[in-house]
């Protein structure tokens, strides 16, 4: 893998036994969400879909005999990213020759319902090992079927939102991250870029609007999203009176384009969502 050449399928949000309320306050803040899905690993999701890539709530369903233990184990908050392959034996190959442990790639399934036809979402993939790149999980995802996912019925939201920019990865090291991202995952595909920075930088960005790190020496902190209108937002968060999650924001400017943003913090599941639009749009 070289830098800058992956492309980014989608970030995951791990809600753990709490699906239902994280589907809800993403729901509050003017995201489209997908039925709930099923996975064959035993996992439950719903999707916030764009043009070509889309965020996830990945979750578990209470009682359940079939836990997937990678979700199980993971930190509550913003906790996946995966990018694209069109072929996950050989971006598994490709993985191991630069030196990057990865699994063996998994092929697992998904009922849905199209169009009132029950279909399969079918995929495969391949994840580096825990510990290859720090802040969280890292795989690549091949899609078996693409027609049942990348629906556009469910491209559009009515907070305005067209897609993902940032993912903010904080660390003791944010240099020595960003080298082994590189190597195996690379930094910036094309539209989305990651961001490393120091817990001080992270702190000065958000304040008290930062999640909690989990004990981890590095973590995701922030998902940064591109809307059409932040007034919409804003109308939105100002309702919004602590019925479904408890959420506290903020206005800001965003670092790298200058563009005004709204920090919004979900506590309930310890995720940080900054979004960003035009100057004019407040």
């Amino acid at each position: 893998m070289t830098a800058g050449s992956a492309v980014l399928d989608h970030v995951v949000v791990n809600a753990l036994f709490e699906t239902d309320a994280a589907a809800a306050c993403f729901s509050m803040l003017g995201f489209t969400l997908t039925p709930r899905g099923y996975h064959s690993l035993g996992s439950v999701n719903h999707l916030m879909m764009f043009s070509d890539h889309y965020l996830e709530l990945v979750g578990l369903p209470v009682g359940a005999t079939v836990v997937r233990k990678e979700i199980l184990e993971s930190r509550l908050g913003l906790d996946g990213l995966v990018y694209k392959t069109d072929d996950a034996q050989a971006t598994y190959a490709c993985l191991l020759g630069a030196g990057v442990r990865a699994s063996e790639p998994q092929a697992f399934t998904r009922p849905l319902e199209i169009d009132g036809r029950k279909e399969t979402a079918r995929f495969r993939t391949t994840r580096l090992l825990a510990g290859e790149v720090p802040g969280g999980r890292i795989y690549f995802c091949e899609h078996l079927t693409p027609q049942w996912v990348f629906r556009p019925e469910w491209a559009t939201h009515s907070n305005g939102a067209s897609g993902l920019f940032e993912l903010v990865i904080v660390g003791r090291d944010p240099s020595a991250d960003a080298v082994r991202y590189a190597l195996a995952v690379g930094i910036c595909a094309p539209g989305f870029t990651l961001s490393f920075l120091s817990e001080a930088d992270y702190a000065a960005r958000y304040g008290e609007l930062s999640c909690k790190r989990a004990d981890r020496d590095s973590y995701f902190g922030s998902l940064t999203v591109v809307v059409k209108d932040l007034r919409d937002v804003r109308r939105r968060l100002e309702a919004e009176t602590g019925r479904l999650c408890e959420v506290d924001y903020a206005d800001s400017i965003h670092p790298a384009t200058g563009d005004a943003s709204i920090v919004v913090f979900l506590r309930d599941l310890n995720v940080v969502i900054e979004f960003i639009g035009a100057v004019h749009d407040v």
